[in-house]
């Protein structure tokens, strides 16, 4: 019966998942032709052209992700993944991410890059307009309206990071572009320390390839949200990192966790959401009597409470934040966004975004300490859906949680099940191919 419900489970899965995306597609385009202000246009996701955003294409960027893919599952075939040297396989991780996605976003060219970033509802457009750091923090509340649409659905900082671009002599919109770039192969890299801190070599091994290829990365190098991913994976790679120190060194892992993870509160409001997964990862090294855990703890808060301060010192409070995106957002799309086709709406287009094999990895994944990922990724989204506060555009706001749902995929893939390994890859390449030629999206 066990065997059974192991089998049935992630057909089950699987089935539910279509289902949901078939009727989010469905729903979705009667939703636009009845509600053209709701702007999605690729219903459940969001396409450059609000009306109709699916517009099959093709371009040579598809023909190298294709070459790439292809690579990959040869490798996994072979059985390099279990072969080579750690930091082999995490370097070819992190430059696979990158160029995989890059690859994706220059199928319509160099503007398939540059779009996203210097879209004028997005951060670098405020540069010529935004006050000197001081004076931008300290009015950042009261000022909110005279900012683009992302910058007042978000705190200052990642306008920050860009004025210290600019600071440095890295102007105009390719730096925002390789920042992004960088952050899609860190977060990969970052992910996966996590994984071998957690769960061992052998799932870190497993989950590597299917982190280049998994379909969220067409959103990656195209929008801000690929830093906000890199800075709170590397925040939680360094708590999992920490716990298994002692002494100094445990400390020190703690406090440059909580410098980045408090940092990841002044760049998206749903980092907040991001801190169930090193949370959990906490409780369960107390549980499991870790030594270095409570050092991890005390460090990382105390850290992560510094950061909170210098910002409230500058003259921004997180909470009027909070409350200030909470009018805007309210003032705007959530007037005429249906809760009702959102709420499956949402799930639809996440399930774009994270690809078949992440479906049938959540029914078929039996690793306990991986499930402390996965499930800390689950909660972390769900607890941002059911908030309400996010209606549409998850495809690239839900990105801080992707890579870490992405491995419940790895139980597809062994060392001894190589077809299996291969077959996952080339069914995330293709799923994510397939996508970027079909829509063209607004990142």
């Amino acid at each position: 019966m066990t065997r059974w419900r192991r089998r049935l489970l992630p057909a089950a899965l699987l089935a539910t998942g279509a289902a949901v995306v078939w009727w989010s597609m469905v729903e979705g385009r009667a939703e636009q032709r009845t509600n053209t202000r709701v702007n999605l246009g690729a219903a459940p996701l969001v396409g450059r052209d609000e009306i109709d955003g699916w517009v099959w294409r093709f371009g040579w960027g598809l023909v190298g992700a294709g070459v790439l893919a292809a690579a990959l599952a040869i490798s996994c075939r072979l059985g390099w993944w279990w072969r080579a040297r750690q930091r082999w396989v995490l370097l070819a991780t992190g430059v696979g991410a990158a160029l995989f996605a890059a690859l994706l976003a220059l199928t319509d060219g160099a503007d398939g890059l540059r779009y996203g970033a210097e879209h004028p509802t997005e951060y670098w457009a405020n540069l010529s307009t935004a006050p000197p750091a001081g004076e931008f923090v300290r009015t950042f509340v009261e000022q909110l309206d005279r900012y683009s649409v992302h910058v007042r659905g978000h705190p200052p900082g990642f306008v920050l990071v860009l004025k210290f671009l600019e600071a440095v002599g890295l102007h105009g919109v390719w730096p925002v572009v390789g920042l992004s770039l960088l952050a899609t192969g860190a977060t990969a890299v970052a992910v996966l320390l996590t994984v071998r801190a957690v769960a061992g070599d052998e799932w870190m091994r497993r989950a590597a390839p299917l982190l280049i290829v998994a379909p969220y990365a067409v959103w990656m190098v195209t929008s801000g949200d690929a830093v906000f991913a890199a800075v709170g994976a590397l925040g939680v790679a360094l708590v999992a990192e920490g716990a298994n120190r002692d002494g100094t060194r445990a400390a020190w892992f703690g406090i440059a966790a909580g410098l980045l993870l408090g940092c990841l509160l002044f760049l998206t409001y749903l980092g907040a959401m991001l801190l169930v997964i090193p949370a959990v990862l906490l409780l369960a090294a107390l549980v499991r009597r870790e030594r270095g855990a409570w050092l991890v703890v005390m460090a990382g808060v105390a850290a992560g409470l510094a950061v909170v301060a210098a910002f409230w010192i500058a003259g921004f409070w997180w909470l009027d934040g909070v409350d200030a995106t909470r009018e805007q957002y309210h003032a705007g799309s959530a007037g005429f966004r249906r809760w009702s086709y959102f709420a499956i709406g949402n799930l639809g287009a996440a399930l774009f975004a994270l690809g078949p094999v992440t479906v049938l990895g959540m029914g078929t994944l039996r690793s306990r300490r991986m499930w402390l990922l996965v499930g800390g990724a689950t909660v972390a989204l769900t607890a941002s859906h059911l908030s309400t506060y996010t209606k549409g555009e998850v495809e690239r706001i839900w990105l801080i949680f992707y890579p870490w749902l992405a491995l419940a995929g790895a139980a597809l893939v062994s060392r001894r099940r190589r077809w299996s390994g291969a077959g996952a890859v080339a069914v995330q390449a293709t799923c994510a191919i397939v996508l970027q030629a079909a829509l063209v999206s607004k990142w």
